[in-house]
């Protein structure tokens, strides 16, 4: 029989506070999350109300055996919440209530199920551990691996205990071994007596810690999958993006198109190095739990000996979650942020290059049409000028219009020519025999008016164009020369 006394389990819940960039109201999102694994006749008594409270290591309850016990006919436990500087810990026990008869390890499977009765199968966002414990009775014939790997399969049907072990050892004299499952992390210990485990609940507050620091790790580690991913498809889309500008570029596509796509991409390079600061700041994360959770180990093995200096204690097995972060974990972030570096630089350099060279397209542009315009305002100006010179409108002094007339045989018709006849008397002196006697003479004069209708405009028109082209020629001559010589 694989029986144990007082079958207990502790379950460990980790859930974030606050990560960065969240906004006031994801961070009350993530508090009432964590309240709802807490029930309801505990909330009224959580320090965090109404407080902004700081800490590496907080109890939200003040009292916690006194008002967080929960008991019916056949468990006993309690809760125990903690804040964990931008995280949330919880602690659920329960416990078989009766310390007097072994009970068999299938006993696990109703205890887990009364723990998710009591939660609401509500999830976290960190992580959990499930530790497993009781103390052997006196005519335990079974080895304590033998228990746990029952205690194992009960809990979890279906696993590889072989496959999932990580490792095992000694603590205060019990056997303590450590299994883990995707993300689930799972520590039975097998006590020799009562005693020694009244002796554990001494190291509670650094199983929350310990457990934390590795979780919040693995955490941090698959958040850093999340954000490689995400940075490789933005590498895609900007390389797809920069591919599309040259080629337009290169077949002279609308600019306003050119600089619309370009902005495009330069927002996703924004988001890219967005998230590759964030994968930066996961690298940090790892390196500062695994700081803590080293130390942690240590002071646990350290305070172990003190309380029981003649039972064994010996977790150096803890020690190879510490190898794997060192030489996976963070050497894979590490790769992956100086290969996505490199790859930011080249994709910056990229889009700079092209966005340069659309921008000095467009400014050529733009100053092609500028100096159209000025041309045409100088053109104009002049053009004005000329036809506005004196002497150029009188008929004898007319060149264009003579060439006009001549070149063209514009005559006047008959009917653009009027005349008005003046007859003047004039008296002249005329000498006789018989004296001085006068005569009067009629002088008839014929005038025709200035010009025809149609000839004066037409006529200044031509100036104006004239002295419009000349203009431009002289303009765009003065400029071929200038930027020759200058």
């Amino acid at each position: 029989m694989t029986d144990l006394i007082y079958p207990t389990i502790d379950l460990f819940l980790y859930d974030l506070k606050y990560s960065l960039g969240d906004n006031p109201e994801e961070i009350k999102q993530n508090q009432q999350s964590y309240y709802n694994k807490i029930p309801e006749y505990i909330r009224p008594l959580l320090l965090e109300n109404g407080q902004d409270l700081q800490g590496e290591y907080v109890h939200l309850l003040q009292d916690v055996y006194a008002q967080t016990k929960h008991h019916n006919e056949q468990y006993e436990g309690y809760f125990y919440p903690v804040l964990l500087g931008d995280s949330y810990g919880l602690l659920v026990e329960c416990a078989f209530k009766n310390k007097t008869h072994a009970q068999p390890a299938k006993i696990f499977v109703d205890i887990k199920a009364e723990i998710e009765r009591i939660l609401k199968s509500q999830t976290v966002t960190i992580g959990q551990t499930w530790m497993l414990s009781g103390w052997l009775p006196p005519a335990q014939t079974k080895s304590s691996e033998e228990i746990a790997q029952a205690c194992y399969q009960a809990l979890m049907p279906g696993l590889d205990w072989e496959g999932d072990l990580q490792g095992q050892g000694h603590f205060l004299g019990a056997n303590i071994f450590e299994l883990t499952q995707n993300n689930q992390h799972f520590i039975i210990i097998i006590y020799p007596d009562e005693a020694t485990l009244d002796q554990s609940g001494k190291f509670y507050a650094d199983w929350i810690r310990l457990f934390y620091y590795r979780h919040k790790i693995v955490w941090a580690y698959s958040q850093s999958r999340f954000l490689k991913n995400s940075l490789q498809n933005y590498f895609t889309k900007i390389k797809v993006g920069s591919d599309a500008i040259e080629q337009a570029r290169k077949k002279k596509g609308e600019l306003n198109t050119l600089q619309k796509t370009l902005v495009d991409v330069q927002n996703t390079l924004n988001e890219y190095t967005r998230e590759l600061t964030i994968l930066d700041f996961q690298g940090g994360t790892i390196d500062i739990n695994l700081s803590n959770y080293e130390k942690r180990l240590e002071r646990i093995q350290q305070k172990s000996q003190k309380i029981t200096a003649n039972k064994e204690t010996e977790v150096e097995f803890f020690t190879e979650f510490s190898k794997l972060v060192k030489d996976k974990y963070r050497l894979q972030i590490t790769k992956d942020s100086e290969n996505l570096e490199r790859g930011l630089k080249l994709l910056s350099d990229t889009i700079n290059a092209v966005s340069s060279r659309v921008e000095l397209e467009k400014a050529e542009r733009d100053r092609n049409f500028q100096e159209f315009l000025s041309l045409l305002a100088v053109g104009w100006t002049f053009g004005s000028f000329v036809a506005a010179l004196p002497g150029l409108g009188e008929k004898n002094d007319n060149p264009v219009r003579s060439f006009l007339i001549n070149s063209f045989n514009l005559k006047p018709s008959i009917e653009d020519v009027k005349t008005t006849t003046e007859v003047k008397t004039v008296t002249q002196p005329l000498s006789t025999k018989a004296g001085t006697t006068t005569k009067e003479v009629k002088t008839v004069t014929q005038q025709a008016n200035q010009e025809p209708w149609w000839l004066v405009p037409a006529t200044k028109g031509i100036y104006t164009l004239s002295g419009f082209v000349i203009a431009i020629l002289v303009v765009l001559l003065w400029r071929r020369l200038w930027r020759r010589y200058s």
